[in-house]
């Protein structure tokens, strides 16, 4: 028999992550903490994980107020059309309406999906805000100041939003978090 058995008691686990690792591995597999680093080195280490950890939770906030802003623009949308429904003279009112709702019901989907994929999210809840906004322009100019403050708002959510995703991304990355 040629192969090689590792004893139990040669297993131990990381500071770190605490997974397993063998007593001869001189850093973890899992989260690169250095096993047989120096007491400086390891602390290093954990203060950096820390610190990373710390950015993370502060990113996903950020990507949580641009889901937040989607379902903000949802709910306008839909008011909105219940507005322009109610005040309709033309008879356009229940269109107008049904438009609105289909847009209602898709910026708050695509809210909820910022949870599972949120880069993905915020970059196509911000490119149909973007489309709808230059639809909008194009139809009736004065569209592009009425509302102003709130769509300054929404588009400040939606960058801090699209920059705190890809620190996210990259953070989980660093911290080999899936």
């Amino acid at each position: 028999m040629d192969a090689q058995l590792t004893p139990a008691n040669d297993f131990t686990f990381c500071k770190s992550c605490t997974s397993t690792v063998t007593t001869n591995d001189q850093f973890c597999a899992d989260c690169g903490y250095p096993l047989t680093g120096t007491e400086e080195e390891q602390k290093k280490f954990l203060m950096d994980k820390s610190y990373k950890e710390l950015n993370l939770e502060e990113a996903n906030r950020m990507v949580k107020k641009a889901s937040y802003a989607l379902y903000y623009v949802a709910g306008a949308t839909l008011v909105g059309g219940l507005i322009v429904y109610g005040m309709d003279k033309t008879g356009l009112g229940s269109t107008v309406l049904l438009v609105n709702a289909i847009l209602a019901v898709l910026f708050a989907a695509i809210g909820f999906w910022c949870t599972r994929m949120p880069l993905a999210g915020v970059i196509t809840g911000t490119s149909l805000y973007a489309l709808i906004f230059i639809l909008n322009a194009i139809e009736n100019p004065l569209t592009i100041v009425s509302g102003i403050i709130f769509k300054i708002f929404i588009v400040g959510c939606f960058i801090k939003g699209i920059k705190s995703a890809i620190e996210a991304e990259k953070l989980k990355k660093e911290l080999n978090i899936g």
